[in-house]
């Protein structure tokens, strides 16, 4: 294995992906529900062992119906390393001890997926993958730019102190699908879970900040556009903009290819749906803080050019 011990948990294979193996960014505020207790008392044999119920798996992990490895109580904290070959529109699913399944598409990518599935403590599970040709992995080639990697969004398994309910509408921050310090590299595909519909969905990001750069979603939660931080109102990242300034802008920006408006506190929306994924209307002070702007892999990320007046 690759890394080194970090926060307990071995630093998983794909370490460029997140440039820094860490907890979900809410894992500090969970609490381990005894787990300790139990896994000493799972550990324990006695001479009735054997007549014992055959211990449940906490995760399954499937990639097209066919599993590629389970994760048991007593193995966490842990990481998975399977590899499998998916073709295009493929499916990774996630399944807890209860049932609960998490449903991922591959999209258009097929090859060589490789794995990196974490359990954690505290019940929380990330996970991600790079998508290579070969069956070998080649720990240099997400690096070179020769394979992309999928983030999928973390969740908590059934028993978790904290529920996924918790986070419905909440930024990327909070999901754990970006982290404060580090900068998600532009090779790297989300895959998000809809809160509501729960159909699954593939979304690239961009730090505004880094581009210089503010953005804004349409009504209908389809287009993203980018405005240049020196247009006035642009909302600059972890700033709260100047409302007349922000009004302004938003009645200059033009309509979205649908005829619905750009609004900074328009939500993210789920493509299946219309849900509010990121929904800033609940969660108005996340707003500032959710620097990276999004959009989803089938559709370009619009600019906003202002027209300059030359007649002064």
């Amino acid at each position: 294995m690759v890394g080194e011990w970090i926060c307990g948990v071995p630093n998983n294979r794909f370490f460029e992906l997140a440039a820094g193996f860490r907890l979900l960014p809410f894992a500090p505020a969970l609490k381990l529900i005894g787990l300790s207790k139990k896994l000493v008392r799972s550990r324990k044999g006695n001479m009735f062992s054997i007549f014992k119920k055959k211990e449940s798996p906490l995760l399954i992990v499937k990639a097209d119906g066919k599993e590629l490895c389970r994760v048991f109580l007593g193995d966490v904290p842990c990481e998975k390393n399977p590899s499998a070959k998916i073709e295009q529109n493929g499916t990774i699913e996630f399944v807890d001890a209860q049932g609960i399944s998490h449903l991922h598409g591959a999209g258009l990518h097929s090859g060589w997926f490789h794995f990196s599935v974490r359990a954690h403590p505290n019940l929380a599970c990330q996970s991600d993958c790079v998508i290579t040709q070969s069956e070998k992995y080649d720990s240099e080639a997400f690096g070179r730019g020769d394979a992309i990697g999928i983030r999928f969004q973390p969740f908590f398994l059934s028993g978790a102190e904290i529920k996924n309910e918790s986070l419905y509408g909440k930024g990327l921050f909070a999901r754990g699908l970006h982290f404060s310090g580090t900068v998600t590299s532009g090779n790297v595909i989300l895959s998000c879970e809809c809160d509501h519909c729960k159909k699954s969905f593939q979304i690239r990001s961009y730090h505004a900040g880094f581009s210089n750069s503010g953005y804004f979603y349409s009504d209908s939660g389809k287009y993203t556009i980018t405005v240049d931080d020196q247009v006035s109102g642009c909302p600059a990242a972890l700033a709260v903009p100047n409302p007349l300034e922000l009004a302004a802008l938003e009645a200059a920006l033009p309509v979205a290819p649908d005829g619905t408006r750009y609004r900074y506190t328009n939500p993210f929306r789920c493509p299946h749906c219309s849900t509010p994924y990121i929904d800033f209307s609940s969660n108005p002070n996340e707003r500032p803080r959710e620097y990276y702007g999004n959009y989803f892999v089938d559709s370009k990320l619009l600019r906003y050019e202002p027209v300059m007046d030359i007649s002064s």
